[in-house]
């Protein structure tokens, strides 16, 4: 691969920097031609472009001809949601960037890790752009408190691009500033959550409780990612989320119990006063075209556009909706399946079994009508040994109705949503003494997904395990399944080594591939690598243990 000189080559808003106008859509407006930063940021439209800029950094499809939907848009989905005991590549895929993701194979060399890199580090450079120029800009040219806000947003962003880099590699070069350190060393962990703590802290003090654009952040999305940070570290202390011998990759300096209780605050502000909720439709959470229902239980979304002439897309085709007939019924490709693991963990009076793991899509199935849109029905499963076993949680509608290409979507995917909240006040009250408390929580969680005649007491039964920490991580995983969290939650309990040994090649169809997937799996993989093409032009990036 061409190399790239330095991590960000002076990525701030570049074509990607949309007006962001639209409540149902941020997206939806022409791209501004190109300039330089010094010569960019005079007023508050400015201001408000490049941050939009910021924000399209989520689902950014390319970035300077660089990159191929390689966050979450698609390839992120890939690396997050792969090798884990929720999904896995299609054994005999002959996809070489795609394969690896799914069976533990991926290196230094994935042209995906670089990518991913190279976009978070191009978010962060253009938050830094932002907040550097922002003073210059006359603080009446903006309505009320907005310049604060649009800091506000910008800082919140940064430190989310931070913390997922930082739970991906450990150690990461952390900027502040505009001014580019090309030869920038990996920070300490406990560094990096300085920054980002510091960033989210902002954004709480400063945002309001809902944004003008409904996809944007606000106070309330700052309160879920403290209690993600907060929740991350105490958990890594606490169950021992190795180093492997790379000391700035430790959690030693962490003190659990202040980051259980911090956690605790602000799930409870969240719940007590934010207004989000858990909607009554789980599957409105994963449509094309419910997103005036996500944004109530949705604290951030990676968005897409309606308009298929600017080509943001999210490809959630490739394997993240049931396989089958894409151009008529509006299925995928079924690359990456769930395995019967995952089957298992839920009882047949659960809703979100036969939501997120279905059967294939053919255009000789039934459609249904959702809020005047058609949907093609996927085939029901009674089991997790059928070869039409398919990913179900995400569902693109009838391509007759759709304006762009069959295989994109406007979808907004869920992110941070009010069940994670949910999920991590339970573990909060958990290790700060609760645990009543933290198993109501739980059942709060439950109720929506409950079959009758089945009571959520059955749900509660069904699902108890005397170990807390072990009902809470099958509970994340039926609820956040192919959300992007399970190999963070399996790395930081300290789970990912049991889990992988724990998989059966006979417990589900597409279980074939278990036996590559542990061939391939060492503990070390729990942290990705720093990918050498950004090691070849930084020579004081060391490279993660393993690799």
């Amino acid at each position: 691969m061409k190399k790239m000189k330095a991590l960000y080559i002076s990525i701030w808003i570049l074509g990607m920097g949309f007006l962001a106008s639209s409540c149902e859509d941020h997206l939806d407006a022409e791209p501004y031609s190109f300039t330089s930063p010094e010569n960019f940021y005079q007023s508050a439209t400015d201001a408000e472009i490049a941050l939009t800029g910021i924000y399209s950094i989520l689902t950014g499809n390319a970035i300077q001809g660089i990159g191929n939907n390689s966050t979450y848009s698609r390839q992120l989905m890939i690396m997050l949601n792969g090798a884990t005991d929720e999904a896995v590549v299609r054994d005999g895929l002959n996809q070489a960037n795609y394969s690896p993701w799914g069976n533990a194979g991926f290196t230094s060399q994935s042209i995906f890790v670089n990518e991913s890199w190279f976009y978070f580090y191009a978010g962060i450079n253009r938050a830094n752009y932002l907040i550097d120029k922002l003073p210059e800009i006359p603080d009446d040219d903006f309505n009320g408190n907005r310049k604060v806000e649009v800091e506000a947003e910008a800082k919140l962003l940064r430190g989310f691009y931070h913390m997922m880099l930082s739970m991906m590699h450990g150690a990461v070069p952390v900027y502040d500033t505009s001014i580019q350190d090309e030869t920038m060393e990996r920070k300490p962990i406990e560094e990096v959550y300085q920054r980002v703590i510091e960033d989210y802290t902002f954004a709480f003090d400063h945002l309001s409780d809902r944004a003008a654009v409904s996809s944007h952040v606000n106070k309330w999305t700052a309160a879920a990612l403290l209690a993600k940070a907060h929740t991350y570290l105490g958990s890594a202390k606490k169950f021992g989320l190795s180093d492997f011998g790379y000391a700035p990759n430790s959690f030693d300096w962490v003190d659990e119990n202040y980051q259980y209780q911090r956690a605790l605050f602000y799930t409870q502000e969240l719940i007590s006063k934010s207004g989000y909720r858990l909607i009554d439709n789980y599957d409105y959470l994963f449509r094309e075209t419910t997103k005036s229902q996500q944004y109530e239980e949705c604290l951030l979304t990676g968005e897409a556009s309606s308009n298929p002439n600017l080509y943001v897309i999210n490809m959630i085709v490739s394997a993240f909706i049931p396989q089958g007939d894409n151009p008529v019924a509006g299925g995928g490709y079924g690359w990456y399946r769930p395995l019967g693991e995952l089957w298992s963990k839920y009882t047949a009076e659960d809703y979100r079994r036969n939501h997120n793991i279905t059967g294939n899509l053919v255009s000789s199935q039934p459609t249904e009508d959702i809020e005047g849109v058609t949907y093609y029905v996927p085939r029901t499963l009674v089991n997790a040994n059928n070869g039409f076993l398919s990913i179900g949680k995400y569902r693109m509608i009838d391509p007759a109705q759709k304006a762009g290409p069959a295989w994109s979507s406007f979808i907004s995917l869920p992110l941070l949503r009010y069940a994670d909240v949910l999920l991590l006040h339970a573990e909060a009250l958990y290790f700060t003494g609760n645990e009543a408390a933290a198993r109501s929580a739980l059942t709060t969680l439950r109720q929506r997904s409950v079959i009758e005649p089945a009571t959520v007491a059955d749900l509660n039964l069904a699902y108890y395990k005397s170990d807390f920490v072990e009902e809470l991580l099958e509970e994340r995983s039926r609820e956040l399944c192919f959300e992007n969290w399970r190999r963070i939650d399996l790395a930081r309990f300290n789970k990912y080594d049991e889990t992988i040994a724990s998989l059966s090649a006979d417990a589900g169809y597409y279980n074939t591939i278990v036996p590559t997937l542990k061939q391939n799996w060492k503990s070390e993989k729990v942290w990705f690598p720093i990918p050498i093409q950004q090691i070849d032009v930084n020579a004081n990036l060391e490279q993660n243990p393993g690799y």
